[in-house]
């Protein structure tokens, strides 16, 4: 019958699994025998155990929440890229819209208040 290993980072947190069957030699020092039933567990979602002095545990709700907290973003996909190229380009379409608007809106301001000296013979000298 095979034996399961599990090895542990400094902090606790589970580094790897190892099988003697496959890793023979290779196996390291400090890794720990489990039985097949723990490695089906741990190895299952192993972010969620940690080495806890002599035994493996579940972490807690804060020390998950804490891990999270302190997790570098995720890169963006190509899509994410896109998508914020397209949102910028947008955003600088319409302020150019607005722009052009409030000049057109302030000629047709000018041109209504020619009109009107016009009409009632103000631009007449």
């Amino acid at each position: 019958m095979p034996q399961y290993y599990v090895d542990f980072y400094l902090d606790g947190n589970i580094s790897g699994f190892y099988v003697d069957e496959i890793h023979g030699d290779a196996i390291p020092e400090s890794a720990v025998p489990i039985t097949i039933e723990e490695w089906q567990t741990y190895s299952t979602d192993a972010r969620l155990y940690k080495r806890d002095g002599d035994m493996i545990r579940l972490k807690t709700p804060e020390e998950l929440d804490e891990e999270a907290a302190n997790q570098p973003p995720a890169p963006k996909t190509p899509e994410q890229e896109r998508i914020e190229a397209l949102e910028a380009e947008n955003a600088t379409l319409w302020y150019e819209i607005m722009l052009k608007e409030a000049r057109i809106s302030e000629h047709d301001t000018e041109i209504a208040d020619l009109w009107y000296e016009i009409m009632t013979g103000g631009g007449a000298a």
